[in-house]
């Protein structure tokens, strides 16, 4: 069942009244099990299966590529991404999946707090250093309509925020249609041209060096457009980062 979202406009008091009534009525329950008390209780959280960063593809984020990867080398060994680096927190099975339906599709707004402190667990301090910006995949109007807001906006706000990034909003999704029935080069077909620079102070003074974040990778087609985008306005090198990646 949807829980209500409340408002955070709300006073302190009055708030935590709402929060209080909402719990009652609506309790909260884990994403993967729906055991109630907790968004992701302790079993669900080890259900999920963090990707080593050591034995990683370093430019796909596809597990166990670091010396050789067979999910982004194509045939004439050359890594077709206009992103420089990828980082994935988890490989994407059942619980996952849970996860991200959960607070995508069922309106559970606070697990944008959770899935940022993931991605910031899995973002080197390195990049944190090297990054002058934080940005995301915005989704399509379709998406936005039904779900009545952004889920990876919310997720990249609440990383800044817990990492001191400077959040930008960098990129404006065109009218690519849904990219999950489609295999590797149809869906590299169905996003070009699919993003652009969106209008704000950001795009008069491009940040040089962008980490862009998505919740899930599985081509790299959508990471890649976006990272196209900024390339092409000016920005130095993207990185990507993601909850999940597929392979």
């Amino acid at each position: 069942m949807t829980r209500p979202h409340a408002s955070s406009q709300a006073p302190p008091l009055q708030g935590r009244l709402l929060d209080g009534l909402m719990e009652l009525v609506f309790p909260t329950r884990c994403v993967g099990c729906e055991s109630y008390g907790v968004l992701l209780c302790g079993t669900c959280r080890a259900a999920l299966q963090p990707i080593d960063p050591v034995t990683a593809c370093p430019r796909c984020g596809a597990p166990y590529g670091s010396l050789v990867c067979t999910e982004c080398t194509g045939r004439d060994g050359r890594v077709p991404f206009s992103f420089s680096a990828a980082r994935c927190a988890f490989s994407f099975n059942e619980t996952l999946a849970r996860l991200v339906v959960g607070y995508k599709d069922h309106d559970e707004r606070r697990l944008a707090a959770c899935i940022a402190g993931f991605l910031a667990e899995a973002l080197p301090g390195a990049w944190l250093e090297w990054a002058d910006a934080v940005t995301y995949i915005p989704a399509n109007r379709a998406a936005l309509r039904r779900r009545g807001f952004d889920h990876m906006r919310d997720v990249a706000a609440a990383l800044a925020s817990q990492t001191g990034q400077a959040f930008a909003e960098l990129l404006a999704k065109g009218s690519a249609g849904d990219q999950r029935a489609l295999g590797r080069s149809q869906r590299a077909a169905n996003l070009a041209g699919a993003f652009r620079v969106a209008a704000t102070p950001f795009a008069r003074d491009m940040p040089a060096h962008v980490i862009v974040l998505d919740d899930v990778l599985t081509t790299g087609a959508t990471l890649n457009a976006a990272s196209e985008a900024l390339v092409c306005a000016g920005v130095l090198e993207v990185r990507v980062a993601t909850l999940a990646r597929v392979w």
